[in-house]
């Protein structure tokens, strides 16, 4: 969401506009910058930052781009780099988040893990991490440690001053697993598959009170919106279920300290339940954007979902007695 209240929603190859709180949309082509998956914010000034694009799996890494852009996402120019360190093998991008001062967050998850002959992980993690910049993404601090085998998620800025950080779990089942912990929180050879919170107190310079959130396996990519009262929501996809795929929120009215034994069904989709992102208006109305696919025909791939997806813009508010 930029100052003057518009909301952007980058689609690949076009930006998409509202400047009614998601109501109404336009759009126009963006033709340069960085491609693919990305994250990207507004600062101050209307000036766009983004971070990415993501590498293929599993190869050598290269750096985390840093684009700018002056005309609304339109054009793009690369600004910085965060390099990654060559013990890593692997990175992906958890977000990039802006504070209201302009300091922006950019999560990263690196990977420096060993397999053994069959293929199965035997030490190391993936450890996401985040950077910091006070320069408009000019220059980057050295990152910090939120936790091992953290990824994707997102980041919201609470009214106290806090931060409170979602992130998806996952890793593969460790020796020390007990019977009972794998027949709650086991698929396959994964384990978890689901969201945990982290909080920071001094702008995401340091981060604690990492704790488990959701409870059930493939309850995992979350992104979190405060309001003004405190009251924060986790939207989160449950593609794996239990129950019909869908997006559902998780309501704390208490900087998520707590949380309300109730979900929220903010969207649906048959074929996918599809990762979402949320601002919040001045009046406290929450805009949540979802992409969902109700396309069950083809082979159920992310290919046979590309162009048989619907983009939804949903104004809602939770209730508090």
């Amino acid at each position: 969401m930029g100052p003057d209240g518009a909301i952007y929603v980058n689609q690949g190859s076009i930006i998409c506009r509202s400047t009614d709180g998601g109501r109404t949309w336009t759009s126009y082509p963006r033709q340069e910058g960085p491609s693919g998956t990305f994250s990207f914010k507004v600062l101050s000034n209307g000036t766009f930052i983004a971070a990415g694009p993501e590498p293929p799996t599993d190869v050598k890494p290269g750096p985390v781009g840093i684009w700018a852009s002056g005309d609304e996402g339109r054009t793009w120019k690369l600004i910085s780099q965060i390099e990654i360190p060559e013990k890593f093998h692997a990175r992906w991008m958890y977000t990039l988040s802006r504070l209201p001062d302009d300091t922006l967050l950019c999560g990263v998850v690196r990977a420096a893990r060993k397999r053994d002959e069959k293929g199965n992980y035997v030490s190391g993690a993936n450890t996401l991490v985040i950077y910091r910049s006070t320069d408009q993404g000019k220059t980057w601090s050295q990152p910090v440690k939120v936790r091992d085998w953290g990824y994707e998620g997102g980041i919201t800025h609470l009214p106290s001053g806090k931060l409170l950080a979602a992130i998806r779990v996952q890793r593969f089942i460790h020796p020390t697993d007990t019977p009972e912990f794998l027949s709650k929180y086991q698929s396959g050879k994964m384990v978890y598959k689901i969201i945990f919170l982290a909080d920071s107190g001094d702008q995401g310079r340091t981060w604690k009170n990492v704790r488990q959130l959701t409870t059930v396996f493939g309850q995992c990519y979350g992104y979190p919106a405060a309001l003004s009262d405190g009251t924060v929501v986790v939207v989160h996809d449950t593609r794996y279920g239990p129950g019909a795929p869908s997006g559902r929120a998780i309501i704390s009215h208490d900087e998520g300290a707590t949380w309300q034994d109730e979900v929220y069904y903010v969207y649906y989709g048959i074929a996918q339940s599809g990762y979402s992102e949320s601002v919040v208006l001045d009046d406290d109305t929450i805009v949540t954007i979802a992409g969902v696919s109700d396309y069950t025909a083809g082979n159920g791939s992310w290919e046979a979902w590309t162009g048989n997806t619907d983009l939804w813009a949903i104004r809602w508010r939770p209730v508090r007695d």
